[in-house]
């Protein structure tokens, strides 16, 4: 696999509640190790904290770590104009089914969504839907209409239950390929 860093200055994490998310810690320590000069900002839904702790991505990021709730004392105000510090993209990682549902839906019920509504910098869905259908098509098509969304590539990885495998895009390294490139084509030409 092809591992290159993140050619901006800052991004932001939004983990959703999937058992994934145990492992977004160690990815956080990745990120920063390949890109020791990149900010990192993290948000964490509450499902999201059945399986890891916001204590110790405050530990390991180096940039804001907030839980995604209207009652979070360290929620930044720039959430609502769609800004995340100084985040030149936003990477859904784990991104799961219900997010992604409530992404396509136009829901802005809590901060996360908020800002990921209304911002105009690119979003890339690193995804772990345990299966589609044509509702979830349907919603996957809506949020492709986006022109700063994108998804990561998918890989093969082994369910939870470890007696499958499964393709899902929860792919980190590829992830920070498409936001690249994304943030590539937002960048005035030099």
């Amino acid at each position: 696999m092809n591992v290159e860093p993140f050619e901006g200055a800052q991004l932001h994490l939004h983990v959703t509640g999937s058992i994934g998310a145990a492992l977004v810690p160690w990815w956080v320590h990745w990120l920063r190790e390949l890109n020791p000069d990149v900010v990192v900002n993290v948000s964490v839904t509450r499902s999201a904290t059945r399986f890891l702790a916001v204590r110790s991505l405050r530990h390991l990021a180096n940039g804001q770590v907030w839980t995604d709730s209207w009652d979070d004392s360290e929620l930044p105000p720039e959430v609502n104009s769609g800004q995340s510090g100084e985040s030149e993209c936003f990477i859904l990682f784990p991104a799961t089914l219900d997010t992604l549902m409530r992404l396509a839906q136009g829901r802005a019920d809590s901060p996360a969504l908020l800002m990921l509504q209304v911002t105009n910098r690119p979003i890339v869905i690193a995804d772990t839907l345990p299966g589609s259908n044509e509702i979830v098509e349907s919603n996957l098509r809506v949020l492709e209409t986006r022109s700063n969304i994108g998804f990561a590539p998918r890989v093969t990885g082994v369910r939870a239950h470890g007696r499958s495998t499964a393709e899902v895009g929860f792919n980190l390294p590829g992830a920070i390929g498409v936001a690249n490139d994304m943030v590539r084509k937002g960048r005035p030409h030099e």
